[in-house]
């Protein structure tokens, strides 16, 4: 009976964190909030192609990623993905060394 507690008390946080990746948009697995499901899923079509592969289903990496498996979030660090639509925004940073000492003596 008690082996059975257990047991069942990590699988229901596990849920719990199941839950919190089931809600994250698929851009934020790959760094960029910008894209949607089916470019995402079609950056993972044509990575499997290239490689030769003929499986998993680019949704089944999804869900694998989602839950935090290693191989999933390895595989979506090599994907090449689109092109940003919209600007990314940037701090402004000086390039010229007199910029530097201005801040620098200024404070």
């Amino acid at each position: 009976m008690i082996g059975r507690d257990t047991q069942t008390a990590p699988r229901a946080n596990t849920g719990e964190a199941d839950r919190f990746f089931d809600t994250r948009p698929v851009g934020y697995l790959v760094n960029r909030p910008d894209l949607s499901e089916e470019e995402v899923l079609a950056a993972i079509q044509e990575r499997l192609a290239f490689d030769g592969r003929t499986g998993p289903e680019p949704q089944v990496v999804i869900e694998a990623a989602r839950l935090g498996k290693r191989k999933a979030l390895a595989f979506l660090r090599k994907l090449v993905l689109p092109q940003p639509r919209s600007p990314l925004a940037m701090p402004v940073q000086p390039i010229l060394r007199e910029h530097l000492t201005h801040g620098v003596e200024g404070h």
